[in-house]
């Protein structure tokens, strides 16, 4: 018994596991039949009444046997008792010995949940090209390595001196904090000086500026920052975690921060340099269209507003980013072959003959044998085939190719209702700016044999402050504040009023303020082609 009572001890005084108490309740419950049985007795009653001497003799005997009997049942039951006992202790020492087994796992794995945290990282790195989901990966990695509330990762701007959220758990998505380098904040310190700062007790640090947590009603209980730095060992930003759970972080927690924010900064430093090489693709591209616009003065800013207007399409239609992005190229150099067409014919005041008119179709074919020799990614591939069937229409008439239908490309028809209605409503060499509702009945028109109709209602859908907002910033004058008026229509409904329709309450005077801004800066007697 004294082993069994050891064993008890040694069980209460170790952590419970998930089964304990169940166990404990069974094994206790064994016991008690035990003690029970043990209390019971074996008693032989004697009849009432006179008895002869042979009776109480063969009475004697009887009673002899009975006794006999019961005491080698209750030998009996005593053993199957004590073997029962025996059987006990042995499974509670087994159950000891699984707990004892279990919390050793518990170890182990507390140890490898670090390491299965960073193979996920790793994981989502050859899987994940974008920045912000893979930081949203490290950042929940790390809160589970390092057993804390909230992780946070600040980035920063080189021309504005200031650290902001690229990534910030409890924050909305919308939400960013802006932090300036010169703060006295601990993020800011980390960023300055580039060392690991670990504070215990924030409310107890001078450093620790309470007015966020009184802001948010959150309370931040302990701080721990690490700079991010480049491969040039430059600061580009923090990592935050905050409020470890049981206690403050310990020494081997900002091992293991700074080697999350090695593999954060890494991918920030390729995230910045994609970022400039796009910018830079952007801005020659940007220029190469804009060259062949300044050409003619009367054109300038034409490819940038086709931009626009596609960018406002393809995002009213939702298109995926990978779309978009292909769209911006080919509207930006959809023009581009125009490089091949003599400037007599791009400036001619006036009809073009038949033969100027083929000669200008060739741009383009131009497009798409110019844009073939640059070096697009596979992403944007379809660049120049998309750039070179703006002209192309629905029933086969368009060029230079003679698509007609789903044989066009799809960005390629957003392009051509941007690039028809950039046309109509700018002024030419041939002819005037034209009066908005021919613009109107030439775009509904045109539907199913030229324009794509699923285009040309996303265009109608588009918000007019939008849509006037491209149509003036290219002409040199600044948009007037009464645009604003305009975002509460789509631009079906200011169409509706130009058409002579009765206007609401709230769209008094729209029209003749569309009027004033169409038609700003035009000579006094200008008068629109219908």
């Amino acid at each position: 018994m004294a082993k069994n009572s050891s064993a008890r001890a040694g069980k209460s005084a170790l952590p419970r596991n998930i089964y304990g108490d169940e166990i404990s309740a069974y094994i206790e419950e064994c016991r008690q039949f035990v003690a029970r049985a043990r209390r019971q007795e074996v008693v032989i009653e004697d009849r009432p009444g006179p008895l002869t001497l042979n009776t109480k003799s063969k009475l004697n005997g009887r009673k002899r046997a009975a006794e006999d009997f019961a005491g080698e049942a209750l030998a009996s039951r005593q053993e199957d008792l004590r073997q029962l006992e025996s059987d006990l202790t042995k499974r509670e020492l087994e159950l000891l010995e699984r707990e004892i087994k279990y919390i050793g796992l518990q170890k182990e794995l507390d140890q490898l949940r670090p390491l299965s945290g960073l193979y996920r990282v790793v994981k989502a790195m050859a899987t994940e090209r974008k920045l912000e989901p893979l930081l949203e990966v490290i950042t929940r990695e790390t809160q589970q390595i390092l057993n804390c509330e909230r992780c946070s990762v600040f980035v920063l701007e080189p021309k504005s001196q200031e650290l902001w959220t690229k990534i910030a758990q409890g924050l909305d998505r919308q939400d960013t904090l802006r932090i300036p380098l010169k703060n006295t904040s601990i993020v800011s310190l980390t960023a300055r000086h580039g060392e690991v700062i670990n504070i215990p007790d924030a409310y107890s640090d001078p450093r620790f500026d309470s007015s966020f947590d009184q802001r948010t009603s959150y309370l931040t209980r302990n701080i721990l920052c690490v700079p991010m730095r480049n491969r040039d060992a430059e600061v580009l930003g923090v990592f935050q975690v905050l409020n470890k759970t049981g206690g403050p972080f310990t020494s081997n927690d900002e091992e293991w921060l700074q080697a999350l924010a090695g593999v954060a900064a890494g991918l920030i430093e390729q995230a910045q340099a994609y970022e400039e090489i796009e910018f830079f693709v952007d801005k020659t591209l940007e220029t190469l269209a804009q060259t062949i616009d300044k050409r003619d003065p009367l054109t300038a800013g034409h490819s940038i507003r086709v931009t626009k207007y596609s960018l406002l399409i393809g995002e009213s239609l939702n298109l995926p980013q990978c779309d978009m992005d292909v769209l911006r190229y080919a509207a930006m150099m959809h023009d581009y072959g125009k490089i091949g067409v003599p400037e007599a014919i791009l400036w001619k005041n006036g009809r073009l003959t038949p033969e100027e008119y083929a000669l200008v179709q060739t741009h383009a074919r131009i497009t798409y044998e110019l844009l073939s020799n640059l070096p697009f990614t596979r992403r944007l591939s379809n660049v120049p085939f998309v750039a070179s069937c703006h002209h192309e229409k629905l029933d086969g008439s368009g060029y230079y190719r003679g698509l007609k239908g789903h044989e066009i490309p799809f960005l390629a028809r957003i392009i051509t209702v941007a690039d028809v209605f950039d046309a109509l409503t700018s002024v030419r060499h041939y002819r005037n700016r034209m009066v908005i509702t021919k613009v109107t009945e030439i775009m509904d028109g045109g539907r199913e044999h030229h324009f794509d109709p699923s285009v040309i209602d996303a265009f109608f859908r588009l918000p007019c402050d939008k849509v006037l907002k491209v149509m003036e910033s290219e002409r040199g004058q600044e948009i007037p504040v009464e645009l604003e008026q305009f975002k509460e229509i789509k631009w079906s409904r200011l169409m509706e009023l130009c058409d002579g329709q009765n206007p609401e309450e709230h769209e008094e005077g729209m029209r003749d303020l569309f009027d004033r801004v169409y038609f700003a800066g035009l000579p006094s007697d200008y008068q629109g082609l219908d």
